[in-house]
């Protein structure tokens, strides 16, 4: 193994912290699969079982998750390199939450749910980036429920969007009719239509055919009108 690539293993969620030494104990004595995904290749579905650890190493990675009644969905782009299956390898809920799909050539390592468990019983750093992954999601999927209760409808949808996404940043994309977004927030779909336009004319948003785009979400909020930026015109008779 190359130089380069140690140091891109080091670079991975859960190996942060491990020393080239341990690394190579690791790499030799378990059982790991390298492999190169194509592009349009789905490696990972919504639903199936996780048997163990997938870490996505470079490349450029789509994450889609569908409603529960797939009906409409979100597609996200992953930041590289990530770490996929940590908050459903244990427990009674053991099935994947998204689907992961190349969308150029990609390169991941597979570990089995075994190796995982003995990583984390013979390494403490292992143990601790693994309980520090677990606890931030917890955390952050907490707070989301205990957010203020916002003064516009603009803000309610930016709420909306990020509720049902896995991190506040880089592109999103929302297959979604409007009268599902107004059956979410308990507003008429006209509503909720002048609303996304009045994001749309910011340049926060592009609109299609039962189809949102968010370009970059730290803009989305950053120009939420909780933040004080009047850059957004709220219309305050009109919901």
């Amino acid at each position: 193994m190359t130089p380069s690539m140690f140091d891109t293993l080091l670079e991975l969620p859960l190996f942060q912290g491990l020393g080239r030494e341990d690394l190579t104990r690791i790499l030799e004595s378990t059982r790991m699969a390298f492999t190169t995904v194509r592009k349009d290749v789905t490696f990972i579905r919504q639903g199936e079982a996780c048997t163990g650890l997938t870490f996505i190493i470079d490349g450029r990675v789509e994450m889609l998750t569908r409603s529960a009644d797939n009906s409409w969905e979100v597609a996200e782009q992953v930041s590289t390199p990530a770490v996929v299956g940590t908050d459903v390898l244990y427990g009674r809920l053991r099935t994947h939450r998204h689907s992961y799909s190349a969308l150029a050539t990609t390169r991941i390592m597979q570990m089995d749910k075994r190796t995982a468990a003995a990583l984390t019983s013979y390494f403490e750093v292992f143990r601790l980036n693994l309980l520090n992954l677990l606890t931030t999601t917890i955390v952050r999927r907490d707070q989301l429920l205990w957010l203020p209760p916002s003064p516009s409808l603009e803000a309610r949808l930016i709420a909306f969007f990020r509720l049902h996404i896995d991190r506040p940043a880089g592109y999103k994309r929302f297959s979604i009719s409007l009268p599902q977004i107004g059956a979410y927030l308990g507003e008429d779909p006209r509503y909720v239509s002048r609303a996304l336009h009045r994001l749309a004319d910011n340049g926060l948003i592009r609109l299609g055919r039962r189809m949102i785009e968010i370009p970059t979400f730290e803009r989305l909020l950053s120009d939420t009108p909780e933040t004080g930026n009047r850059s957004i015109n709220i219309h305050t008779n009109e919901r």
